[in-house]
């Protein structure tokens, strides 16, 4: 265990500050692609929704019959896509916003998580504040590896944001790393990159310091 402020203590779940910071680039470089790339697919369903239309007149297409009635409206009915695609960009945009300006003003953290007697401190490297849950926000833990990056998924429990003492879960970011599995449990996904200890080390950490309550499942 490693000693916090004061009396208390804690156990530090770190990370590598280096993979953290390609990790950033890396984003970087991918987000504003995947921005652009709604509003590519709204020009090409305009052009090719107008292009048709164009075509279809030009040749003299009746629009009268019920035939083509329905090829008129199969044809805009793609134009449907256009909000949808726009909408995606926007937020697309806005989120990379946030992230920019996150990140031009918070350091990167060699520490992913603190395990202490009050509950889980949770560093989001992609929102402004950390999350801190309290134990009994929290029902359990699970690991997941992908290469190098592990993801810890800490599963909530229902009224976490409610709960005495929780804050950060309101965050964009955080709610952007917060998904629901099939079960309807609430889980926050936080990367490591890559994790120095082993999942069995945590799993004592935070059945120490939970009571036994949390464990890694």
């Amino acid at each position: 265990m490693h000693m916090g402020q004061g009396s208390a203590q804690e156990y530090v779940v770190k990370t590598d500050p280096g993979a953290v910071a390609r990790m950033r680039a890396a984003l970087l470089r991918s987000l504003p692609v995947q921005a652009w790339a709604g509003v590519v697919g709204a020009v090409f369903v305009v052009l090719v929704v107008g292009s048709t239309l164009y075509f279809l007149s030009s040749t003299g297409t009746d629009f009268t019959s019920g035939t083509n009635v329905l090829s008129l409206m199969s044809v805009l009915a793609w134009l449907c896509l256009v909000p949808l695609y726009v909408y995606d960009s926007k937020r697309r945009f806005a989120a990379l916003k946030r992230l920019k300006q996150t990140w031009a003003e918070k350091e990167i953290s060699p520490v992913a998580m603190r395990v202490t007697d009050g509950g889980l401190l949770c560093v989001m490297d992609a929102a402004p504040e950390d999350v801190f849950l309290p134990w009994a926000a929290v029902t359990h833990v699970q690991a997941k590896g992908r290469g190098r990056l592990i993801v810890l998924r800490v599963a909530l429990a229902p009224g976490a944001a409610a709960t005495p003492g929780a804050s950060g879960l309101d965050q964009p970011a955080v709610r952007s790393r917060t998904r629901r599995s099939w079960k309807g449990v609430s889980r926050l996904h936080l990367a490591v990159f890559p994790l120095r200890q082993s999942v069995s080390e945590i799993d004592q950490a935070l059945g120490h310091f939970s009571g036994g309550r949390v464990r890694v499942r």
